[in-house]
Order: C-alpha cells, then structure tokens, then sequence
C-alpha cells in the first residue's frame, strides 16, 4: 500500500452509480509489476508521468468498474446472445412464479396487480432480449474510456496544481508591489505631496492583494486535495509533487490532424463501442442508425483534431508572445539598473521593475504549462478520447 495512502474516493463517475467503497490496496496483483515499478507508485512522490498507472491501481472509480464487469460477466457471458438469452432467462422465471388468485380471495386485487407487474416486468425482459446490443467488450471499452477520462482529469488537475503555485508568486508580487506604493503614498502625503485619498486608495490596493494572495492558497489546496484523492492518497496526505514536464515545442511540427485522423480514429473508444454495437445489430433499422452515427463519429474525431491542433498553435504564439515580453523587460531592467546607478531613477522604479520581470518570468512558465496541456489533450484525442460530440 502506498505511504500516504489512505481511503480512496472516486474522482469521476461515468459509468457507475452511486458512491464507489473506499479502498486501500492496487487493483492488480503483484505480479503484475516489476517491483521497481511497485516502488515507484508505493512511494509517497507524485510524478506527472505515473498518472495515469496510479489512476489504474488505486482510483476507486476505476477499481469498482473493474468488479462491475467481472460480475456482469458472471451473471450475464460475455456475448451478446449470452446477455439475450439471459434476459430471456429472467423472463422465464418471472412467468413461472405467475400465479393468479381465486376471484373470491381476499386479496384478489393486490395480488393481481402484482402479477401484471410482474408480467410487464417480463414482457419488458423478452424486449430487452430481442433489442439487446451490448456484451462483455462494450462494458469494457466503455469502463476503459472512463478510466482513461479520469487520467486526463487528474492530468489537468496536476497542472492546475502547479499554475496555481505561479499564480500566488504573482499574487504575493503583487502585494509587495501594494506595500511599496502605500509606503510612498504615505511618505508623499506626510510631506504634502499627496492627498488622504491616494493614501486610501493605496491601503485599498493592498487589501485586495492580501484577498488574492488567500484567494489563490485556497485554490490550490482545493485542486491538490482532489488531484491526491483521485490517486489513491487520503485528502489530508502531504506527498511531494514533482514540477510538471516542460512543453517539448519541437514536436508540434510531427502534428498534423490530417494525418493523425487515421490514428485517432483507430483508437476511438466510442467509435468502438458503436462499431461493436453495429456488428450485434440485426434489424434494418438499427443497422441504419448505427451506421449514420458512426459515419457522424469520424467527422467529429477529424473535427476535434484540427480544433486540438489549433489550440496548439495558439497555445505556441502566446509562449512566443510571453517570452518576448519577458525578454523587452529584462532590457528595460538593464537600462533602469544603469538610470538608478547614475542618479536618474530612483529605487521605487527599480523594484517595480524588477517586479514586472519577475511577473513576466511566472507568465512564462504560465505559458509553458498551457502549452504543454493543449499538446497533452491532443495526444488524447489521438489515443482515444477525440470527442464524438
């Protein structure tokens, strides 16, 4: 069991109802990892990269899915004419427990409304037989797409986490840059150079910075509680959480949606389920349907892929925008270092622009992690979670 780890509750519910039981342990057995990579997810760090096999062992969610189809595979098989013959099975039963009472029993009218109860829950069974779709493989796949959507969640949340850190640097610059402008305003108003309001509006400046800064704290520990608890630590854990990976820019030019289509579409989960829903299908109709929606499906896939690709792109242009900026401030902190050395600027324009590079030094990173996320989502889309909508 992972140190730190503790009761875990479910983070994204797709496909279950209700609220998953805590748990404590992997979902696979031992065996089924080299005891480095036991290690490396038993130890009370956090990494970007092991995401998404912690979403496999611990997430609740994932781990009651798991159960789930293991029990509709016991009850139900795992074709779809099993499912059928199942339901047939229950209907079966149901007539045979039909009874109807003597016309002078007391309870003839309760009794009777029973039993056309029962018989429309039968009736209802012998339909859901004949227009019965599913079996073992849909189950999984849509359990797998669940687990997979939890793993972007978490993803997201991580770097959300870690935006969130740079957001309180910039809000805590902030503040200090309130607390220099109320200590000058209060200087220029003692020596008649400013008025009482610009002393207010200067208390007033850091009070909303001081509101930022707990603003800020408070998100943060809102998203680390819920990024932990997805991943099998308890809400109140402190493991380390390691910095988010860099955006590799040089892979942007490999992307190209067109011909990643293919890719995307291979993968899709919900292009799978419907396909192995056409191949159970048997009446005109149905065949009809699932094939318009399956046509519908991969035009939304390619949709979302140049959609994906342009956030890219986007996301690329304000990294460039954020590190020129940073870059033309830098130079202007050089030449206000050389105006403070010389007499011409005074100490105040020196810190509120070393504060401004600082602010554009977080932007930057800021930037990074944007793009890194949008290149992350369209891998996603490549690997099954396009969406179809």
């Amino acid at each position: 069991m992972k140190f730190g780890k503790g009761m875990v509750a479910c983070g994204l519910v797709l496909v279950m109802a209700g609220i998953a039981p805590p748990a404590a342990f992997a979902s696979s057995p031992e065996f089924a990892r080299s005891a480095e990579e036991w290690a490396r997810l038993r130890d009370n760090v956090l990494e970007y990269g092991e995401i998404e096999d912690l979403i496999a062992e611990y997430n609740a969610t994932v781990q009651t899915n798991q159960l789930d189809l293991n029990e509709f595979k016991k009850k139900y098989g795992d074709t779809k004419d099993d499912v059928s013959a199942k339901y047939r099975d229950m209907a079966d039963e149901i007539y045979a427990s039909v009874d109807y009472p003597d016309a002078d029993d007391p309870t003839y009218g309760y009794v009777v409304a029973s039993v056309v109860m029962a018989e429309v829950q039968a009736k209802n069974l012998l339909q859901q037989a004949d227009d019965n779709l599913e079996d073992s493989e849909i189950i999984y796949l849509n359990y797998k797409q669940a687990e997979k959507t939890l793993v972007t969640v978490a993803q997201s949340n991580m770097i959300s986490y870690e935006k969130g850190l740079l957001q309180l640097k910039q809000a805590e610059l902030a503040r200090q840059q309130a607390e220099t402008a109320m200590a000058t305003a209060n200087t220029r108003y003692a020596n008649g150079l400013a008025t009482q309001v610009d002393v207010l509006n200067a208390q007033e400046a850091k009070m909303t910075a001081e509101r930022n800064i707990e603003s800020a704290r408070s998100s943060i520990e809102n998203v680390r509680q819920k990024l932990l608890v997805m991943l099998g630590w308890r809400f109140d854990a402190r493991p380390e959480i390691r910095n988010v990976p860099a955006a590799d820019v040089s892979r942007i030019a490999g992307m190209n949606p067109q011909a990643d289509k293919e890719t995307a579409i291979g993968n899709n989960y919900t292009l799978k389920v419907n396909k192995k829903k056409l191949a159970n299908a048997g009446s005109e109709n149905t065949i009809d349907s699932l094939n318009k929606t399956i046509a519908d499906n991969e035009q939304k896939i390619g949709s979302s892929l140049v959609t994906n690709y342009q956030n890219i792109l986007t996301a690329k242009l304000a990294l460039d925008q954020a590190a020129a900026e940073l870059d033309l401030e830098n130079r202007n902190l050089h030449s206000t270092e050389i105006n403070f050395q010389q007499g011409n600027a005074s100490r105040t324009e020196l810190e509120n622009q070393q504060y401004v590079v600082q602010n554009k030094q977080l932007a930057l990173q800021i930037a990074d992690l944007n793009l890194f996320q949008a290149m992350e989502t369209y891998d996603w889309s490549l690997n099954g979670l396009a969406s179809t909508s």
